[in-house]
Parts: structure tokens; sequence; C-alpha cells
């Protein structure tokens, strides 16, 4: 069995290091922090739990997990350990549904000539919503958002020539009440997909 994970290693004071972690056999890891390398031998016990023997000889048994934010945490003798690990995968994917959140653009994929104009600044449109159709190589495109969001402002009119990249429309996220739902099982308060 070899498994091989990248985690981020925050101290602090100190910027981020990445740690690379590779089991290459039963019992036996490897620990590689960009300038020095370690072997350290580990064993899983009952319970989800595992002990490890560090190359200094002591032994430390505990129960580590990954917490929903991707960072890892350690529970040794009944303490919550917070190591300062975090899955840089989780941490993207964090970011990405936080931009989603955020102010966008939408912008033409390819030149063409706008037909029409669905939207208008202040309309709250639901993913899925066609807000432009674009006319592109004699065919007709629809441009539709991704998410729940609220037009901000529109940037083109019926019969606009648009270039690649050009901005068609700004988005921003829609706060109104409808736009949230009360999510049954936990109380907390979720956009509608």
């Amino acid at each position: 069995m070899r498994l091989r994970r990248r985690f981020l290693w925050r101290r602090e004071g100190v910027p981020p290091t990445e740690l690379v972690v590779e089991a290459r056999r039963e019992g036996k890891a490897r620990v590689h922090d960009g300038e020095a390398e370690q072997l350290v031998d580990f064993a899983p016990l009952p319970g989800g739990r595992g002990s490890i023997i560090l190359p200094s000889g002591r032994q430390v048994t505990g129960r580590v997990a990954a917490g929903r934010d991707g960072r890892i945490e350690a529970w040794v003798r009944g303490r919550r350990l917070a190591i300062g690990l975090s899955d840089p995968l989780r941490a993207r994917a964090a970011a990405a549904s936080q931009s989603a959140l955020e102010a966008s653009e939408v912008r033409a994929q390819i030149p063409g000539r706008v037909i029409e104009v669905r939207v208008a600044a202040g309309d709250s449109v639901e993913a899925g919503t066609t807000m432009i159709v674009l006319e592109a190589m004699k065919m007709q495109n629809e441009i539709r958002a991704e998410s729940s969001a609220r037009v901000a402002h529109v940037e083109c009119a019926a019969g606009d020539p648009v270039e690649a990249g050009a901005l068609l429309l700004r988005l921003e996220p829609d706060e109104s009440p409808e736009s949230q739902v009360q999510s049954p099982k936990s109380g907390d308060v979720n956009r509608t997909p």
C-alpha cells in the first residue's frame, strides 16, 4: 500500500509550509517538510485511534480527524490539539464557494451580437435562468445564471456587437429573504440551489 497526502502546516509567525506524508509500507511513513525528511512508525488501533513513534523514540497515541474546514485535529488523552495542518484542496474548494457568494462578472465567451437581454438591474435570478441571448456563428447561445444572484448592472443592450471577453452583466449575491431557506435538520440558513 502506498498513500501520499499533501498538507499545509501553519505555525504562528512562520509562513505556511507544505508537508508531504507518504505511507510506503505497513507501519512506516515518510514525512517531508521541504527541508528535512523523517521516518516515523505508526500503527492503527481499535476505535479509530492510532499510535505514532517519532524518531526521538517518543510514542504518541490518540485519534486524528479532519474537520469540515479541512483542518486536522488530534485528540490525545481526552484533550483536543489543533495540529495546524490543513488540506490545500479543501481550502481551495472553500475559497471557490466563498467567491461564488461575492460579486461576479458575466463575460462573453465568444464574439457575437446580443440578440436579447432578459434581465434588468435589480432583478433576482435563480440558477439556470437565461439572462442574455447571444448570436455567434449563426447560432443563438443562452447565457444562464450559474447560481442565485441579483443583477447589479447590465453592460450591454440588444443589437450590440461584442468581442470575446466583453463584460455583459455584473452580478452580486442575492440577500433577499426569498433566496434563503431554513434547513430542516440543522436550522442553518442556506442558499437555495
